[in-house]
């Protein structure tokens, strides 16, 4: 059999883990009474901040939060720091793995598989970083804020496979297909493979901005370990 991959990829959001949208608007609702503005208002500003904060030009969450408040007319830095406060505790209670994942996870490091994560986030992802073990579960973590770049930037690509010391032509990467991620990797010349969750989070999602159609898919875990690619690593 002619084994291809060395390293598998993946994207955190929608592939690795689900997001509960009824918990994250529930903390931005209460961070919108926190700082006593209205709901609309305050989502629209914090959603404004998303692209900056996504790529490291806003720092940390009570950057984040500050910029979003002073959007609305309110310089309380006290407010700012509770908003931010909360962003964490939203992140924290609205992300968890996919079943299968951890597993899946598990037995591709066991087989010899290199495993990395390249993921568009903001600062606040990584607080999330520790409750789900993600450095113990994966060899490099890359996320967008960290160096500056968002998928389908081949910039993101290019710090992964470089911190790998992989060749494109020796890696997988596996996403849900937002962010035209797939079609940036395989651009690169890395492998394809799109993770067709059932259940996602579809107001985060731009349909303007999926993959195209054509990248190889499944739709769980365990029809991703059924991949004849993913029996062996390549050596």
């Amino acid at each position: 059999m002619d084994v291809r991959f060395r390293w598998v990829f993946f994207d955190l959001f929608d592939t690795l883990c689900t997001v509960d949208e009824k918990a994250y608007y529930e903390g931005k609702r209460l961070a919108a009474q926190t700082a006593g503005i209205r709901y609309e208002t305050f989502l629209a500003a914090w959603r404004a901040t998303g692209a900056d904060a996504s790529v490291g030009k806003i720092r940390d969450p009570f950057s984040r939060a500050l910029a979003a408040l002073e959007a609305c007319g309110v310089k309380d830095r006290s407010k700012a720091a509770q908003v931010a406060d909360l962003d964490v505790e939203t992140i924290r209670r609205c992300v968890s793995f996919y079943g299968g994942a951890t597993d899946a996870l598990a037995s591709l490091r066991g087989l010899g598989f290199k495993l990395g994560l390249i993921s568009n986030a903001t600062a606040t992802t990584a607080f999330v970083v520790q409750p789900l073990h993600l450095r113990d579960r994966m060899d490099l973590l890359v996320f967008s804020y960290e160096v500056k770049a968002v998928k389908p930037d081949r910039a993101i690509f290019e710090v992964a496979l470089a911190r790998a010391g992989c060749p494109a032509s020796e890696a997988l990467f596996v996403g849900d297909g937002a962010n035209r991620e797939l079609d940036g990797a395989a651009e690169m010349g890395l492998g394809t493979l799109c993770m067709d969750h059932p259940v996602k989070a579809e107001s985060f999602r731009s349909r303007d901005g999926l993959s195209r159609p054509d990248h190889p898919r499944v739709a769980s875990f365990a029809e991703l370990m059924a991949r004849p690619d993913l029996q062996e690593p390549l050596q």
